[in-house]
């Protein structure tokens, strides 16, 4: 295997005399995983020269140069996908796109080598790599098109200047500098370009060409966001998500401690561990720090599990189950690595005020690299902090040294000289200023207070013009640094804290991504990508993941083809329903390869039959909705009143289309299957070929035709009020995508509320510490009580929840069971009436089963979260006992008994 050094040189030799510029039909800023998606995706679509100029030697971004090796992708609080049991959240959709393409070569990579498609088994995500491998495999993936002359790939240039059109509202190109010694004189690069794509760390495209952007972080007055600060004299300028120096280790033959890095001192880092913690938990901080810590290691013979520790939070390889019985671990965790932005250490800010004065004031995408390094240098030494600690202060302290950091040592495989990855893992970049600025209002959940009372639902903005599903919590780590108190020069140790609002308790519901925030709300000729696209600071916290890279690179490369091969500028796609069609088919089904998940379904792998065709007409407002049921059920059998729906939207304005009703038995995804087929054809009919527009430099995006009227304003296409720019619903007088926002199932049989007349025993299963509902008596899962009358054949008492969704007691707690288990009542013979009440607030649980005197009385039923499922029975007692038996018996199931009535017949 060609080494990723030595591929960078041969690429970095093709440039070194060129000093005639280079044309191209599409010039990409940056070889992160965006740039390389981008690239990929528009030659699919058979553009012929695009051109990749990027800063540094690794292809891969994130996942490689810098060193993110455990993947984190689109969670929530559903159920599909890996997440530890103790999580609130679990992945969101099935894998797609490119990044479905990527993970299943590496995890093919890792099963060859490994001997497991995970072989790390950490606690924080499912897949795991080496970045050296994984960085081969990315460009396995790019060289069929660098083959065909397609892709040519340019390493350590950086962009140093525009070349505009006609005047300075359209780039066409970008001048470039080697990131070689200048005393060999090797010439500048001068790539000239119809589209340029920004998919660098840093938005150097939108910044060196004076395209609008934003940093730092946003006022309450700027999005009306709930979660902003509203007086941000506590939010500097260079307050933003922090950085991180992550670091590989790999297990050595002997102890492998190293040198003691510049600045270190163990005060820094009393969140490392428990063992630290005991120590340096309780020193005087000058700002409100919240002390929290994870284990060291793990003792003998307990390396295998997935568990919470420093060791195995992130770790890669486990050494005790691979093949090649080597361990190596990701060290990349919030507890004492991260570098915080703002006040920085008086070392670092003399550093860069003696290169420019207000420099240390300066939010650090604004710097110049220089400047930069000197934050980088710290983080560094910091990052490198953390693990001398282990090998160290813990090593010294820990009772067990079996798994001891000090047996193991940096990882070679980077071929820098400190043995780091070539840059930091980078979570927040500048914002650009976009047609539309994405808010934390528009996605977030508002179910509860934090994200564990989170019930699935679609977003309250579905935007019309959205090309792939994400979501995530607004994850912010720690933003703050505090030093001692009496350190007022901030020369001593420090740690970061949490600042108000800046944490990671908020969670966005199921969401798209709007096209319109990859383009300049001015700037033609320029698309954004990797983290510089058009959103506030706390959505940029929520979009940052190795799949949303690659998922945001490969709609800014459709986009950019869809713009070459329709002569178009990309701000005239995302409203004119036939450009947004062209880049929603490049991504979905027009080309091959994985196809794009458009709408947020749970339940929809890509390599079901139905995928595109559902995606394509959900996308296109054909599929009836309702914003708390997230599941397709493409397999379930197509009601008559469902394809009536289907159809008749079909026939609407928006799709303009004549189909004919398919007929006979199918399944939802057969039925829509047929229907997509027949409009396929008439895609030019249904979305007609608006007239070329001619340029006019800092124009207004175009929209729709507007209805007539003399009062119209091209700017508000809706004329709702609320500008173009502004306007998440452009098309939409509304304010939500969803006309009631009701719970689902919303009818007396599914609401999970009673009426208690007195005349019944009325029974809430809840935990030991609520208090119950008036009228209820409380059961709190304990074995039968004799005297009492009631209880379970066995102690179930720990297996209670409370969600907080709710404010009745009896409907927002519950007792379950995984297997089976039985609960009786003593209680006179005769004839009952039974209302038994399962589900749960909080989220969905399918295959639920009740039997009440052996009578089935609920058999696997499905809730929706916040939905339950009351059902009654007439039944008679004959031994003195009612008996209500809950699960299916077997493991895997979970039924959720929230209350029960019984009434006597007279």
């Amino acid at each position: 295997m060609r080494t990723p050094a030595i591929i960078a040189i041969l690429f970095t030799c093709l440039s070194i005399h060129a000093t005639k510029p280079v044309h191209t039909d599409i010039l990409i800023v940056g070889a992160t995983e965006s740039g390389w998606a981008a690239a990929i995706q528009a030659a699919r679509m058979g553009i012929k020269s695009i051109t990749i100029v990027h800063d540094g030697a690794w292809l891969g971004g994130q996942y490689t140069e810098q060193a993110l090796a455990c993947v984190d992708e689109n969670k929530g609080n559903g159920k599909v996908g890996w997440g530890p049991d103790w999580h609130p959240m679990k992945r969101s959709f099935h894998r797609f796109g490119l990044f479905k393409e990527l993970m299943d070569e590496i995890e093919a990579f890792n099963k060859e080598k490994y001997g497991s498609i995970m072989p790390g088994k950490p606690i924080h995500g499912p897949t795991t790599f080496r970045p050296a491998e994984a960085e081969a495999i990315f460009r396995k993936l790019l060289q069929p098109y660098v083959d065909s002359g397609q892709v040519t790939l340019i390493t350590n240039h950086a962009a140093t200047a525009p070349i505009f059109g006609a005047d300075k509202s359209k780039l066409t190109g970008l001048i470039f500098q080697p990131l070689v010694d200048r005393k060999s004189k090797i010439a500048n690069l001068e790539v000239r370009a119809p589209i340029t794509i920004d998919a660098s760390d840093f938005g150097d495209a939108i910044q060196v060409s004076g395209t609008a952007f934003e940093v730092g972080p946003d006022p309450q007055s700027r999005y009306n966001e709930p979660s902003a600060p509203k007086d941000v004299k506590d939010f500097p300028a260079n307050e933003m998500n922090k950085i991180t120096w992550p670091m590989i280790v790999e297990e050595a033959d002997d102890w492998s401690p190293i040198p003691k890095p510049p600045n270190f001192d163990d005060r820094n880092y009393p969140r490392a561990t428990h063992i630290t913690r005991a120590e340096y938990g309780t020193l005087p901080w000058d700002r409100p720090a919240r002390i929290g810590a994870i284990d060291h290691w793990p003792d003998k013979g307990k390396a295998a599990a997935r568990q919470l520790s420093v060791f195995t939070v992130r770790r890669i390889v486990d050494g005790t189950t691979s093949t090649d019985g080597k361990t190596s671990i990701l060290l990349n965790y919030m507890n004492g690595q991260d570098y915080a932005l703002e006040r920085l250490p008086k070392r670092v800010a003399d550093a860069l005020e003696a290169t420019e004065p207000g420099a240390s004031k300066k939010n650090y995408v604004l710097l110049n690299r220089k400047q930069r390094e000197i934050i980088f240098q710290d983080a560094k030494n910091h990052a490198l902090g953390v693990l001398h600690h282990l090998q160290n202060f813990v090593h010294e302290r820990a009772k067990e040294k079996t798994h001891s950091f000090r047996k193991f040592r940096l990882s070679r495989e980077f071929g820098t000289p400190d043995n780091l990855p070539p840059k930091p893992y980078i979570r927040e970049s500048l914002r650009l200023k976009a047609m539309y600025m994405m808010r934390e209002q528009d996605a977030r959940n508002f179910d509860g207070k934090d994200k564990r009372a989170a019930r699935e639902s679609f977003a309250k903005v579905m935007y019309p013009d959205g090309v792939f599903s994400w979501q995530f919590h607004y994850d912010f780590h720690r933003t703050g640094r505090t030093y001692l108190k009496g350190d007022d020069d901030q020369s001593g140790p420090w740690i970061d804290y949490e600042k108000p609002g800046r944490h990671t308790r908020f969670v966005s519901d199921r969401a798209v991504f709007p096209l319109r925030s990859l383009i300049p709300e001015q700037m033609d000729g320029l698309i954004g990508a990797q983290k510089n696209i058009g959103n506030s600071s706390i959505v940029s916290a929520a979009i940052r993941l190795h799949d949303q890279g690659i998922h945001v690179g490969q709609a800014a490369g459709a986009l950019a083809a869809v713009c070459l091969k329709e002569a178009i500028d990309p701000r005239d796609v995302p409203l004119v329903l036939y450009h947004l069609e062209k880049v929603r088919e490049a991504l979905c089904g027009g080309t091959q390869g994985e196809p794009m998940l458009l709408w947020p379904f749970r339940d929809l792998a890509t390599d079901h039959p139905g995928f595109v065709a559902i995606n394509r007409l959900t996308a296109q407002g054909v599929i009836p909705l309702q914003k708390r049921i997230v599941d397709f059920k493409p397999d379930a059998p197509a009601s008559i009143e469902w394809r009536q729906q289907v159809y008749t939207n079909c026939l609407s304005e928006r799709v303009m289309a004549t189909p004919s009703m398919p007929s006979g038995e199918m399944t939802r995804a057969e039925f829509v299957i047929q229907l997509w087929d027949q409009l396929i054809p008439s895609l030019r009919v249904r979305f007609p070929i608006p007239a070329p527009r001619k340029h006019v430099p800092n124009r207004l995006p175009p929209s729709l035709p507007p209805p007539p009227g003399p009062d119209h304003s091209p700017a508000d296409v809706d004329k709702d009020g609320i500008p173009d720019l502004a306007d998440p619903l452009p098309l939409n007088a509304s304010k939500s995508s969803w006309p009631k926002e009701s719970p689902p199932e919303a009818s007396p049989q599914a609401d999970g509320l009673t009426k208690i007349t007195g005349k019944e025993i009325a029974i809430n299963f809840t935990g030991r510490r609520q208090l119950p509902h008036l009228g209820f008596n409380p059961d709190y899962g304990l074995p039968y009580n004799e005297k009492i009358g009631v209880g379970w054949l066995r102690d179930i008492s720990n297996n209670n929840r409370k969600r907080n969704v709710y404010p009745e007691p009896y409907r927002d707690t519950f007792l379950f069971t995984r297997t089976g288990d039985t609960w009786e009542m003593k209680i006179k013979n005769g004839t009952y009436d039974i209302r038994v009440c399962i589900g749960d607030s909080g989220h969905e649980q399918p295959g639920q089963w009740v039997h009440i005197e052996k009578q089935p009385i609920v058999q696997d039923a499905y809730t929706q979260a916040g939905s339950f499922h009351e059902a009654s029975a007439r039944v008679d007692v004959r031994d003195g006992r009612l008996t209500v038996r809950i699960g299916a018996g077997r493991p895997g199931s979970n039924t959720c008994l929230n209350w029960l009535t019984v009434n006597r017949v007279e």
